[in-house]
């Protein structure tokens, strides 16, 4: 609801509905390799939805799989989700991993580093959209950490090559170069144009900047979880 079709009805859609399960498996059923990008981003308690749920709902859909009779799983999960079990993002990353791995089916788990080339890629869009509009651009602490981007066009021709495949396998996706955080902003802002200052800040001073123009855009623009994996150079394969 709220989104185009790309595929102008000629793919069949169905709601992930995982309190019916008979009805996610008629969905799944006949399908050889179910391909699953759901996640939730954040937790947010009003809303009902967080990382643990979304693990237990991930596990509602493999045994759904299972019921169906599909074949594969392939399963997009984060790159180094074991490096950051503090975090819940990434803890229940490793526990969806760790429950698809356990439950019988064939898979593949691909890990992406930071998707980019896509109308919904979190990070780089809003970056680009900050650079576009604000003449002040803040890094979290010096940026001197890594930052390895992957185009949603590679992610995607790994996924449907490990969907052929019959082997279980864990595979990370990321670009073929890696840059320092500061410098990728100002390739950012020299590919769009623009001249900007940038200048290094506390990471909880970013954040709370970050939460500020969140509200005013109504949209949650970077979470702690993610300042900290990309301080942490988990966005690097």
């Amino acid at each position: 609801v709220g989104r185009d079709d790309p595929f102008d009805g000629r793919v069949e859609v169905h709601p992930l509905n995982f309190g019916d399960r008979g009805a996610l498996v008629e969905s799944l059923r006949g399908a050889d390799v179910l391909y699953n990008t759901y996640w939730v981003r954040y937790n947010h308690q009003s809303r009902q939805f967080d990382h643990d749920v979304a693990t237990e709902n991930c596990r509602v859909m493999f045994e759904a799989a299972i019921e169906a009779g599909v074949r594969r799983v392939v399963h997009f999960s984060v790159a180094h989700p074991e490096q950051a079990p503090e975090w819940s993002y990434f803890r229940g990353k490793v526990a969806t991993e760790k429950i698809l791995r356990g439950c019988g089916i064939s898979y593949a788990i691909v890990r992406p580093t930071v998707l980019f080339g896509g109308g919904r890629n979190v990070l780089v869009n809003n970056i680009a959209w900050m650079l576009r509009y604000i003449p002040v651009f803040g890094l979290f602490g010096w940026g001197n950490y890594p930052i390895q981007p992957v185009h949603v066009r590679d992610v995607a021709s790994i996924a449907i090559d490990l969907g052929a495949r019959d082997d279980d396998i864990t595979r990370d996706a990321a670009g073929l170069e890696t840059f320092v955080y500061r410098d990728f902003i100002k390739l950012i802002a020299r590919s769009m144009g623009v001249r900007r200052l940038i200048v290094p800040l506390p990471a909880i001073v970013a954040w709370m900047a970050g939460r500020a123009m969140g509200l005013f855009l109504r949209d949650m623009v970077i979470t702690r979880g993610e300042i900290r994996g990309l301080m942490g150079g988990l966005v690097a394969s």
